[in-house]
């Protein structure tokens, strides 16, 4: 195993907040202030709309409700297929230890479900160390280039559409933009031709990897696209794209809590600059944050914490 890369991760940043307890009151201030303002002024344009008249605008169209549930899994099951293929069948991870690491993602911070998901693994799964480190880091570099892939598409689309317009500003200094952009996919790059340096995996295991990830995007926004038509919020298609991208462009966000909120207030913003009727658009929004939070709630918290509860019960 002399050519495996080993991954030492050596940071200040525990001994700095160690060592500076204002610094640690600062960011669980900052933590928990981002969020409620956020939650105000989303709640403020809401109440502003009407909630009565939101009631009245909800969609009518029983596959939107179909669709938001089959959203939902489409990402845990992305994840599952993904490290089946890389630790074997036998290896292959529950799907409620996928879904409690999106949990996590989610509810607390990005890449601690990837944190508790390595200590899950190392528990339980007879691989070694360097197989389940690299696979959950190599994953996630590959998902955002993925990710990345699928906000070029989905902006060529715009632009062919006429639903994008390049502001003059960007277009002067369009492949610096591009170049910046395209960080995970240099990433994903580095991986494939650097290779056994800075990874355990094969080049067929990253390609196979990289695949399910951007097959799993694009039927993430497929559905999405389908959750706007079928909501009669949007007037048209490229409209209905227009806003599967914004969500696209915010999940794409690196270490940015309540992602959600972000996208009902940006819609909201959205839809008022665009002239669009504001009231059907804030409800898709809204029910759009509530049904994933709901769905990730009973499928993955509460299983979760009863499960906690019946072990503490039992001890």
């Amino acid at each position: 195993m002399s050519g495996v890369p080993d991954l030492v991760v050596q940071s200040a940043l525990p001994s700095f907040l160690a060592s500076r307890p204002w610094a640690v009151r600062l960011i669980h201030i900052l933590r928990w202030l981002f969020p409620v303002v956020l939650l105000g002024y989303v709640g403020y344009r809401l109440s502003e709309l009407g909630w009565r008249d939101m009631w009245a605008a909800r969609p009518g169209n029983f596959g939107f409700y179909v669709m938001l549930v089959v959203q939902f899994f489409l990402q845990p099951l992305g994840d599952f297929m993904v490290y089946r293929n890389l630790w074997g069948a036998q290896n292959a991870p529950p799907l409620a230890v996928i879904l409690r690491k999106r949990f996590l993602n989610s509810a607390m911070l990005d890449y601690s479900g990837e944190v508790f998901f390595y200590f899950w693994a190392q528990a339980r799964l007879m691989l070694p160390p360097g197989m389940l480190i690299h696979a959950i880091k190599d994953s996630n570099v590959l998902s955002a280039g993925a990710g990345l892939a699928m906000v070029w598409v989905m902006a060529l689309m715009l632009m062919a559409t006429g639903g994008l317009q390049i502001p003059a500003a960007v277009a002067g200094n369009l492949w610096l933009y591009i170049a910046v952009g395209s960080v995970p996919l240099w990433l994903c790059a580095i991986l494939v031709l650097a290779h056994r340096k800075v990874t355990v995996l094969s080049r067929t295991q990253i390609a196979a990897t990289f695949g399910i990830h951007f097959l799993r995007s694009l039927s993430v926004l497929t559905v999405e696209f389908g959750l706007w038509y079928l909501s009669g919020a949007l007037p048209t298609a490229v409209a209905c794209l227009q806003f599967v991208a914004l969500r696209l462009v915010v999940t794409r966000l690196p270490m940015v809590p309540n992602k959600d909120l972000i996208y009902v207030g940006a819609g909201i913003a959205a839809a008022g600059m665009a002239n669009l009727p504001v009231t059907p658009v804030a409800t898709v929004l809204v029910i759009l944050a509530a049904a994933d939070l709901g769905l990730m709630t009973v499928v993955a918290g509460l299983p979760w914490a009863l499960e906690q509860f019946r072990k503490r019960g039992r001890a």
